[in-house]
């Protein structure tokens, strides 16, 4: 509930906002047009609706602000969480005076004044009031836009609009602040008349004392209650760390398997296993900064002391949407009241990409699925026959070639290794899904390659030949590795199978080499190849394979008929 009243506060807020600053764009034009455009802009918040709409927004808005800041078990936050608490308490200081000026000058004194008067006062007759004022521009609308990309990145659709919404986001800013600036020019110009001056003043003049009195002294108890509220914050979080110090210490065991670190803490009771970590400068996934919108935090609960506290319904929509298996929680919506061993389940620079993505979500399960190999033929003999720059851009070619076969049969690209490829089928569906998806891969990388080479058949002595290996089984998958140079990524004797039976390629001079096991769990059968045993390094009994001189004569995928949907 809370989450969602930010939300509807802050697009009420965005509105009003976008509507000043486009008024704001029009002093490029005319001080006139400026003044004319507030009937659509500006009058329509001074209705009792938009009056009682804004205020309950702002209140909204900022208690949330302050409860959110009461409510951090840490201060240690991500650079963007400091920026936006810190301008979302300077914004009310920097803009008091305007408020006062514009909106309560009107309502207390009658007055209506407009643009020009604003300008006079922030350009001539106190121009730090103007660095102020734009200096509130940049933060609000700064403030507004971070708010909005941290919440709507997690949309799959928003990386689509990213470019635009990026543009707009510089491009309307740039011309309100233009236009104010053009606007101030001409009241500068127009200030040097004296007439001018005295009609533009008569009726703030016409209030005497009454008026800068109510302007400053009202801001003074504004910026007096902010200070009052941040100190007595800052106090509360002093006076809770002291009563931490005293409190009886849990352990708290935190694994992090991508980089094999283990680490045993002593916590006091309270507060998330997020906020913990993040009081011990424990690295840890959290893209959304702990509001519970993603599912980056989330670790498995290894072992616990004690009895788990029951699932938010965030926490439990969020879990839902990825397919969490029961022992898995959001490390920003656990509290800690008992000893606990925990696992993080994903690396600690994840992305916001990798928010709700479900095969992600693994760290060393294991799984059935299927492994595919495949190597370019003789590939040093030629490379030795090019240039080095002609050498990569053929492997780029290749590359591309073979990862678009690969993803578009519904595989995950593992890594490149030199002139090979590694993929996984079925990390997120059955072994019988990810067979068939694998021999289908198989398939369009053949058909790839073939008019990949046809359309080098002018820069290549000899077309390219690869070789495929494919094997299913039980495999380790996890994010695995060590900083960036980590990913989702599988280990096992499925593995070094697969390998082999790819290596093997050669020995056979086929293009492909498919383990029988593979074979019956895609649910194919091939007509015109028979059977055979091979002895694999490492493996005590023979294995049954199939060797297929080009891996086209597999039926395409909407032709095979899976004995598990029969």
């Amino acid at each position: 509930m809370l989450a969602r009243l930010r939300l509807l506060s802050g697009l009420v807020l965005f509105i009003f906002v976008l509507g000043h600053f486009s008024n704001h764009s029009l002093g490029l034009v005319s001080l006139k047009l400026m003044n004319d455009m507030t009937a659509y802009t500006i009058d329509p918040w001074r209705t009792t609706l938009g009056t009682i709409l804004i205020l309950a927004s702002l209140s909204v808005h900022a208690l949330l602000a302050v409860w959110a800041l009461y409510s951090k078990r840490s201060l240690r936050m991500k650079t963007w969480e400091y920026f936006q608490i810190i301008s979302g308490f300077a914004i009310p200081l920097l803009l008091t005076a305007h408020v006062l000026s514009t909106r309560g000058a009107n309502e207390v004194f009658g007055l209506n004044d407009g643009y020009a008067y604003q300008l006079y006062v922030q350009w001539e007759a106190a121009p730090f009031r103007g660095v102020m004022t734009v200096t509130a521009l940049v933060l609000v609308w700064a403030h507004s836009c971070i708010g909005w990309h941290y919440w709507l990145r997690y949309k799959r659709w928003y990386n689509q609009i990213l470019p635009i919404a990026f543009t707009l986001a510089l491009l309307i800013p740039t011309l309100a602040i233009a236009g104010v600036i053009s606007a101030g020019f001409r009241v500068l110009r127009l200030s040097n008349s004296e007439k001018w001056v005295n009609g533009l003043l008569k009726g703030v003049n016409s209030k005497g004392d009454a008026y800068g009195d109510f302007i400053f002294g009202n801001e003074s108890i504004v910026i007096i209650s902010v200070l009052g509220i941040i100190g007595v914050i800052m106090l509360v979080h002093l006076m809770r760390w002291a009563w931490k110090q005293r409190k009886s210490a849990l352990k708290l065991e935190y694994r992090d398997v991508a980089v094999g670190k283990k680490i045993e803490l002593k916590v006091p009771r309270g507060g998330t296993i997020l906020e913990h970590l993040k009081q011990n400068r424990i690295p840890h996934a959290s893209v959304c900064g702990g509001r519970g919108r993603c599912s980056t935090c989330r670790i498995r609960i290894e072992k616990s002391n004690g009895e788990l506290p029951p699932l938010s319904i965030e926490e439990k929509r969020i879990l839902q949407r990825i397919r969490a298996g029961e022992d898995v929680r959001l490390a920003c919506q656990l509290p800690l009241n008992s000893d606990i061993s925990i696992t993080a389940l994903l690396r600690p620079n994840i992305g916001s990409k990798d928010a709700l993505t479900h095969h992600k979500n693994k760290s060393g399960e294991e799984q059935e699925i299927a492994v595919l190999f495949a190597d370019i033929r003789a590939f040093t003999k030629l490379s030795e026959a090019q240039l080095p720059f002609d050498t990569a851009f053929l492997l780029n070619r290749y590359f591309a070639a073979m990862g678009e076969a690969i993803e578009e049969s519904g595989g995950h690209l593992d890594k490149f290794i030199g002139d090979g490829v590694m993929a996984l089928f079925g990390v997120d569906e059955s072994l019988q899904v990810g067979a068939k998806k694998a021999l289908n891969a198989a398939r369009l990388m053949s058909e790839r390659l073939e008019v990949l080479n046809n359309t080098l058949v002018n820069e290549l002595q000899e077309p390219l030949r690869i070789g495929i290996g494919i094997h299913c089984g039980a495999a380790i998958i996890g994010n695995m590795g060590y900083k960036h140079a980590s990913g989702l990524t599988a280990i096992g004797d499925v593995v070094n199978t697969a390998s082999r039976l790819e290596s093997m390629t050669k020995e056979h001079g086929v293009q492909l080499i498919v383990s029988e096991k593979t074979l019956a769990k895609s649910g194919e059968a091939l007509t015109g190849h028979e059977m055979e045993y091979v002895d694999i390094r490492g493996r005590v009994e023979p294995m049954a394979i199939y060797k297929l001189s080009s891996a086209q004569e597999l039926k395409r995928a909407s032709d095979i008929k899976s004995t598990v949907e029969a």
